[in-house]
């Protein structure tokens, strides 16, 4: 098997560094521990931050969909405001 690509006659080069590195990116310290956090583990972590679903209002609101009760005029007009306002927070 022939590697390619060694050669042992040549003299070792240092390593010339290419900028400084900020913020996250900086190495630790000799004997301190690192952790980095993905964006899957993050979304995870936020997803056991919502409330809990409240059955009981799901169940109820559910059948008022279901009888045709639960779109009223008033309850349109509130979706509609909400909707604009949050469209448009500076009209």
């Amino acid at each position: 098997m022939n590697v390619h690509g060694v050669h042992p006659t040549l003299p070792s080069q240092a390593a010339e560094p290419t900028g400084r590195v900020s913020g996250s990116q900086a190495q630790p310290e000799p004997g301190q521990d690192v952790v980095e956090i993905s964006t899957a583990g993050k979304l995870a972590a936020k997803i056991g931050e919502l409330p809990d679903v409240r059955a009981d209002l799901v169940a109820r609101v559910k059948a008022e969909i279901e009888n045709g009760t639960y779109e009223t005029p008033e309850r349109i007009e509130i979706t509609v405001n909400r909707l604009m306002e949050e469209l448009f927070p500076e009209a």
